[in-house]
């Protein structure tokens, strides 16, 4: 068993770019297939020049020969030599194996032993340096022509006729490699519209992606993404129906019954005291319906398709409002006014006003409610150096340990002796909200060092 990744977890694979990867693999068999053509190339030119180099040394060794036949030749020796004097690498040797005439830059010892056979090709090497050399002789005279080459001078054609070939064929294969990513990218187009077509989906829109234009092998994936889009379509017109109804199914009961203990309050068949107690559990089962509703109604994949400017001030009074109307109804009296303060640095968010209504209600409630007797709420914003808002409602009440605020805005959580009814929803919500315009939520000390702050980093529009 491996620690820290529970057994039977496979390792995520690292993703990988199909583009690139076809890139890589044309453009290395391209550049193999160019390396194997050139040496092909200078294999076969090379072959050509050696046979041409070798037909020129026969032809050279028979007009060295002839020359040698002339009446005195041999014996005029250095004389004859100045007339005979070519362009060649050239020997003529006796049969005694004495070089009776020679090249100015060929060797003064025979080039090959003249017991060698005629009319055949030799690799020697003299004077330092590797030749290739054609032997004739003179059946009547019994001289020997020998004409040498140096290997030098037939390697530097080989490196010449490689320079003369590199450049041209690295341009065709730079223009290949150059081919090859242009039409990669526009083979691999459909695959980008599809993602674009795909991604332009929502949980409002799961029509069919348009297959339109697709090639053959990608019109598989897309039917079954098809079918699956269709199939979480009627899974997701069943919970929303189920929404619907269930909205309707709790909230009418729910409301029968608070009618219902109130009517037996007032005729004197329920205490004063079961009463209160009554209506207030009736109210927390209401709250909770009501916040799982809206729970199930935002979902943050979905996104906002329209914002507009909220001005803050009018929210922050409407929640002061709601949230008063709610203290007067649980304790049945009017109670004081709200101590929170506004220092609204900037006036509007960009957002959607009932979204942004019900994360600053909840906000204020929950500072009220767990803030205690007597706390001060301010609600405050500020413009972030990078750009966006930062929204902040600050309490100075008891607030909450720093080891369990990471686990604030979970479902269902609620800190250990608040003494408040609650069903640990209200900020949840409040995430929910925030991941809908992408703000970014997290929480940090209250007012003077004390209480808690709900701080909320709203991106720039």
């Amino acid at each position: 068993m491996t620690w820290g990744r529970r057994q039977g977890d496979r390792p995520r694979a690292a993703a990988w770019s199909l583009r690139r990867r076809l890139l890589a693999t044309v453009a290395g068999a391209s550049i193999a297939a160019w390396l194997v053509g050139l040496a092909l190339v200078i294999q076969v030119a090379w072959h050509s020049a050696s046979e041409t180099f070798d037909d020129a040394l026969k032809e050279s060794a028979r007009l060295v020969l002839r020359l040698g036949r002339e009446p005195g030749a041999a014996a005029a020796g250095g004389r004859r030599g100045d007339a005979l004097r070519l362009r060649i690498y050239y020997q003529l040797v006796s049969p005694e194996g004495r070089v009776l005439q020679r090249g100015e830059d060929a060797p003064s010892r025979p080039f090959v032993d003249p017991r060698a056979e005629d009319d055949e090709h030799h690799d020697v090497r003299a004077d330092g340096r590797r030749w290739r050399v054609f032997v004739l002789r003179d059946p009547a005279t019994g001289l020997q022509a020998q004409v040498g080459q140096p290997w030098k001078e037939r390697l530097e054609l080989l490196e010449d006729i490689a320079e003369r070939l590199a450049w041209p064929a690295l341009g065709l294969l730079l223009l290949l490699v150059g081919g090859c990513w242009i039409a990669i990218r526009r083979l691999l187009r459909p695959l980008e519209l599809a993602a674009a077509g795909i991604a332009a989906k929502s949980p409002q829109d799961l029509s069919p992606v348009p297959a339109d234009g697709m090639p053959r092998e990608l019109r598989p994936i897309l039917a079954a993404l098809d079918g699956l889009m269709a199939r979480l379509s009627v899974a997701l017109e069943g919970e929303r129906r189920f929404t619907s109804d269930a909205a309707h199914e709790l909230r009418t009961p729910l409301a029968a019954l608070r009618n219902r203990v109130q009517l037996l309050a007032r005729q004197g068949h329920l205490p004063a005291e079961d009463a209160r107690q009554l209506r207030a559990d009736v109210d927390r089962s209401t709250q909770l319906v009501e916040s799982l509703l809206a729970l199930a109604r935002l979902d943050p994949a979905q996104g906002l398709e329209a914002m507009e400017a909220v001005a803050l001030a009018p929210l922050v009074d409407e929640a002061l409002a709601h949230a008063q109307a709610g203290v007067a109804d649980r304790n049945g009296s009017s109670a004081p006014p709200a101590s929170v303060d506004t220092d609204l640095a900037v006036a509007t968010l960009a957002g959607h006003p009932a979204l942004l209504a019900t994360l600053v209600r909840n906000l204020i409630d929950n500072a009220r409610r767990y803030g205690g007797p007597g706390v001060r709420v301010r609600v405050d914003s500020r413009p972030l150096p990078g750009g966006g808002t930062r929204l902040a409602v600050r309490d100075d009440g008891p607030g909450v340990p720093p080891a369990q605020r990471r686990r604030l805005g979970e479902r269902f959580f609620r800190v250990l002796g608040s003494g408040q009814p609650g069903n640990g929803l209200g900020l949840s919500i409040v995430a929910r909200i925030a991941a809908l315009h992408g703000a970014r939520l997290h929480f940090e000390d209250g007012l003077d060092g004390r209480g808690l702050s709900a701080v909320l980093d709203f991106p720039a529009r």
